[in-house]
């Protein structure tokens, strides 16, 4: 059995967004995944990352596939509505058409009903390295994939997923922490923010994001946790802050208008996550925060800067 309770994590991401996936791995990991694997003691949630394609929870690590089914054999598992599948990034080495012997000797072994198509309880078979493993398998549900639709959007917002790693990324995966959007134009990140169960709000300066906030929050059926507020004007103070930061090219903003949110953030929160398309590092500086990790997500012509200051 996995009595250490080593958690192996499939994790994947388009080239152009490698960099905030390794981000968030070190943040919620403290470590970067290796050809796609990432091995932890830490317990997440794989639908709460666009990233993480499955959590594997190892029962058997072995030499040999006829040592899982001795294993089986003296455990004698009770299970309801499950389904065995091979995992692709832990290759076994078993082809698409050769797979069913290996299943059937499996599921001979396992007290309870299978079911292929709805399965409560997903059971995984693969090889790392030169040990095979078999377990409990939890594969992302990608439910956040219908946030990509909204009714309000504009062009320069967050992806839905970038939005879902600065969610991750700020909190370290900890649901526990508060968040405030305080710039939160469409409201992209409350979106992600309370479909994952965070406590997150935010607020914009303009009547008309608020709206289409609300707008948006309310037709996935979540809490409208969104005020039309000037920032400087928030008085709580909250764990953390994302900010995507308002640049000259999308709205009329000063660098005296740049550093008073930089700096107000600093006043509201312990730590920041800031989103720019220009380097603002003085800026972060001036603010008395330090940055402790960074990366840069690609966006057609342009590079957005991804800031983790504390």
């Amino acid at each position: 059995m996995n009595n250490m309770k080593k958690y192996l994590y499939i994790v994947n991401s388009p080239i152009l967004e490698e960099g905030i996936c390794n981000l968030e791995m070190r943040a919620i990991f403290n470590r970067e995944p290796e050809d796609k694997i990432l091995i932890s003691d830490i317990d997440f949630n794989p639908s709460d990352s666009a990233f993480i394609k499955g959590q594997f929870e190892p029962l058997y690590i072995v030499n040999s596939f006829e040592e899982i089914l001795e294993k089986l054999d003296e455990d004698k598992l009770q299970l309801e509505e499950f389904r065995i599948e091979l995992i692709k990034e832990l290759d076994t080495g078993i082809g698409y058409h050769e797979k069913l012997p290996y299943f059937n000797e499996i599921g001979e072994r396992i007290e309870g009903i299978p079911n292929v198509k709805t399965p409560k309880v997903r059971l995984g078979l693969g090889k790392l390295g030169d040990k095979w493993i078999f377990g409990f398998y939890k594969k992302n549900d990608a439910l956040w994939m219908a946030h990509t639709t909204k009714p309000c959007s504009y062009s320069n917002s967050l992806s839905v997923r970038v939005a879902r790693s600065l969610i991750n990324i700020v909190t370290n995966g900890d649901k526990t922490k508060t968040i405030i959007d305080p710039c939160c134009g469409v409201g992209t990140t409350i979106v992600e923010g309370l479909s994952m169960g965070y406590d997150i709000c935010g607020t914009d300066i303009s009547a008309k994001n608020a709206s289409n906030a609300r707008q948006n929050l309310e037709f996935f059926n979540l809490e409208p946790r969104v005020k039309y507020q000037d920032m400087t004007t928030i008085e709580e103070y909250y764990d953390c802050s994302i900010i995507d930061i308002p640049y000259g090219l999308f709205s009329h903003i000063t660098k005296e208008q740049q550093q008073d949110i930089i700096t107000k953030a600093k006043s509201i929160s312990k730590k920041l996550i800031l989103v720019t398309f220009e380097d603002l590092d003085y800026m972060v500086k001036n603010a008395e925060f330090k940055i402790t990790d960074r990366c840069i997500v690609p966006k057609g012509k342009f590079k957005r800067y991804i800031l983790v200051c504390e």
